[in-house]
């Protein structure tokens, strides 16, 4: 995950837990807010209507044998006030009986106080009365309804009751609107944090892509990169820091470059010039010919040692530039340089590659790997030994592999064949060699991103070096 991703999350993180802790407590105060208030506007017009009709309503009359007669003022107030709050109000008797209902749904004289209307009886029941506030789901109107039960105290005793009932339909659709409003200021106030949050990201991220992308080019050989030291004071350091770590490095390898093309020069010379005065001294016969004979050989050790020296200090340099590279094309060009000396050595040749198999590298790098595989197991190998060169797009990435059916590499001997200067019993044997040829192998293929490894040869017979490289970048 990129450190812009990082930052803009942490930030989301932070924002979303702020915006939760905040608004919550606070919608669910305001929520609270309204019931109280919406339930205290229902229990005001329910008293004041108890307050009203308390002289009234004795009128009406409390004998159980004869229904109530209540005067038309109780109706009257009764209809008032419920047309002019949007409740249904009903007023009855102590006796519980009906007096006044402004929805007319039932005659006068009807009980009410039962077990149906809990909230009435609760009033009545009390000597004094008391108030009842409750809701309960009216399975008439198929909704939620809040009851406001008051008594109707005439000379401090409970002489009747008034109930306000309304529909809770407007208040949960005030406390939804008050949610939704929370709920989309906390979505904007994340927003506009996450886009404060991704420009800051981006003002750090951006000079750390630009290090990040500098410091690929400085590895992928570019030596004149540098980075533009730029954002925090931090970040600016250390792209300060970078530069002057690269302008060592390229004093570094520059110094290495001229080392090797000096060292070319003036190690290769005196060789030359040695062997030629051996040739001479072996051309004159006798004893100081023979231990000529045997000091040329030396000097071809040596140099052959400071060929191989030479290009393993190439190998671990970043000079080379990679490209598209098809491996069975450097596979051909290499089976048709070595096929006469291994013809010479009595052994056969063969190119396996019938496909391409691209890979980034440098074509000279794996021409150089082909070379030291195909003149190793020549070298290693006895007469009649079949070497084959295989180039296959597997399924993890391009595979170049050198193989034979010779005697193989000892299982003892196998963790340490790229170790350099190791030649092992076989490798002793087998005669004059330095030593270096697998390790410079194993540097070059490591130099791609590659991986070199040992394996038995085909049907478990002789030895199989096989080198895998990661798949070439896709270039839009």
């Amino acid at each position: 995950m990129s450190l812009r991703a990082r930052l803009v999350l942490a930030a989301a993180y932070l924002l979303s837990v702020a915006v939760i802790t905040l608004e919550v407590p606070l919608a669910r105060y305001v929520q609270k807010a309204d019931t109280n208030e919406f339930e205290a506007g229902v229990l005001t017009n329910a008293v004041l209507v108890a307050a009203r009709i308390n002289d009234d309503l004795p009128l009406s009359g409390s004998d159980p044998l004869f229904p109530p007669q209540p005067p038309a003022v109780i109706t009257t107030i009764v209809d008032q006030t419920a047309q002019a709050t949007g409740t249904r109000m009903i007023v009855t008797d102590a006796l519980g009986r009906l007096v006044a209902d402004s929805a007319s749904e039932s005659p006068v004289g009807t009980s009410y106080a039962t077990e149906e209307r809990p909230e009435l009886l609760a009033v009545l029941s009390v000597a004094g009365g008391k108030i009842d506030r409750r809701r309960r789901f009216s399975s008439t109107l198929g909704q939620d309804l809040l009851y406001v039960t008051v008594p109707v105290v005439h000379q401090r005793e409970a002489i009747g009751a008034v109930r306000a009932s309304v529909s809770l339909a407007a208040l949960n659709s005030r406390v939804w609107r008050s949610w939704l409003g929370f709920g989309l200021i906390g979505v904007i106030v994340i927003l506009v944090g996450l886009g404060l949050a991704w420009f800051l990201a981006t003002t750090l991220a951006r000079p750390v892509q630009r290090l990040e992308d500098t410091s690929a080019r400085l590895g992928t050989g570019d030596l004149t990169a540098r980075a533009q030291p730029e954002g925090p004071k931090e970040i600016a350091a250390l792209g300060g820091s970078f530069n002057r770590m690269a302008e060592a490095l390229a004093a570094n390898i520059s110094a290495q470059r001229d080392f090797l093309a000096n060292a070319s020069h003036q190690l290769r010379t005196p060789l030359t010039g040695i062997k030629l005065r051996l040739e001479a001294i072996e051309q004159e016969g006798g004893f100081a010919a023979a231990q000529a004979k045997k000091a040329e050989g030396e000097v071809d050790r040596l140099a052959e040692l400071v060929n191989d020296l030479l290009a393993l200090a190439k190998a671990s340099s970043a000079e080379a530039a990679g490209s598209r590279v098809d491996l069975a094309e450097v596979a051909a060009e290499a089976v048709e340089r070595w096929t006469g000396p291994a013809t010479e050595a009595g052994m056969d040749l063969e190119l396996d590659a019938l496909s391409p198999a691209t890979a980034w590298a440098n074509g000279d790098d794996l021409a150089h790997v082909l070379d030291n595989l195909i003149e190793n197991a020549i070298r290693y190998c006895p007469g009649g030994t079949r070497i084959r060169v295989r180039a296959v797009d597997g399924a993890l990435g391009p595979i170049l592999s050198v193989s034979d059916n010779g005697p193989g590499i000892p299982e003892e001997d196998r963790p340490r064949v790229f170790e350099r200067f190791f030649r092992g019993e076989s490798g002793r044997k087998a005669g004059s060699g330095s030593g270096l040829g697998l390790a410079v192998v194993a540097e070059l293929v490591g130099r791609w991103g590659g991986a070199v490894r040992l394996r038995d040869g085909d049907s478990g017979q002789g030895s199989c070096f096989e080198a895998s490289f990661p798949r070439p970048p896709t270039i839009p």
